[in-house]
């Protein structure tokens, strides 16, 4: 039972440990938002250095409402104003979502 319940604490915690590991800066190309839930966007320079296939990232569909909403907005604004956003990413580890990169933090 010790065993079983370790292991089932260890598995749920796992998720909490992801981080990012890399920075990448430069201007909003594009911005999309699918099904309400999930927002996708494409810098004018793209980091090479992380682990999935696509060349766009994703916002992770676990934020809440208001997170997302927060991160939209900052993606508009520097959209819009034509500022370069520090990406937050992980480099290291392949944290995907649909072979996206995803953002753990946004800075404009």
């Amino acid at each position: 039972m010790r065993i079983k319940l370790l292991a089932l604490i260890t598995f749920i915690s796992l998720p909490c440990l992801a981080a990012y590991t890399g920075n990448h800066n430069s201007t909003v190309s594009w911005l999309k938002i699918y099904n309400s839930d999930t927002i996708y966007f494409k810098l004018s320079s793209m980091p090479t250095d992380h682990q999935c296939s696509s060349n766009y990232f994703i916002l992770s569909p676990n934020l809440t409402e208001k997170q997302r909403d927060r991160y939209y907005s900052m993606l508009m604004t520097a959209k819009v104003s034509g500022k370069a956003v520090s990406v937050g990413y992980d480099k290291s580890n392949p944290a995907c979502v649909s072979n996206r990169p995803i953002v753990y933090a946004l800075s404009l």
